[in-house]
């Protein structure tokens, strides 16, 4: 039997271990998208300080929740809501729990917050060359909308869309 996994909302105090789950995932889930680590963007100390201003100064209609398995964070996911649209900013789990179970625990948590904030429909941005994280979003209900954008490095992003 696995380990029993927690998710809770993110405190300030969760900043470093946050950041570390975040570039261990982002890492692994963009390494053939990307040519560049996300540690190699800004300095580790620097991220630490930005995460924990901002978890601890959430502004409204905004969530940020951990996954924790055996007192580490293994995976993270942060909601906005505006009116009723909401967005699903970030979902990341680290490598080693892909598959186990956090990633759609993480999705549940995420929508039934946006739910709570008043959002009746809800949008993300994928890379669209990050297929694994498009067959989840699928799986969990999600479409692609037809809107594209260019983020950081140029990579194309899809929207997709859900009602919730």
């Amino acid at each position: 039997m696995a380990p029993r996994l927690l998710i809770r909302p993110a405190t300030a105090d969760d900043a470093e271990e946050l950041v570390r789950a975040n570039e261990t995932a982002w890492n692994a889930g963009m390494a053939d998208v990307v040519d560049s680590k996300l540690g190699e963007l800004a300095p580790f100390e620097g991220r630490v300080a930005h995460y924990r201003e901002g978890i601890a100064a959430v502004p409204p209609g905004t969530r940020l929740w951990v996954a924790e398995r055996e007192g580490r964070i293994v995976g993270h996911a942060t909601v906005a809501v505006d009116k009723a649209l909401g967005e699903l900013n970030a979902l990341y789990v680290v490598p080693e729990e892909w598959g186990s179970g956090v990633a759609g625990a993480l999705h549940d948590e995420a929508v039934a917050g946006m739910r709570e904030l008043g959002a009746t429909e809800a949008t993300l941005w994928v890379v669209e060359g990050n297929t694994r994280a498009r067959r989840f979003y699928e799986r969990e209900g999600w479409s692609a909308d037809g809107e594209t954008k260019s983020s950081m490095f140029d990579i194309r992003e899809v929207r997709y869309r859900r009602p919730l």
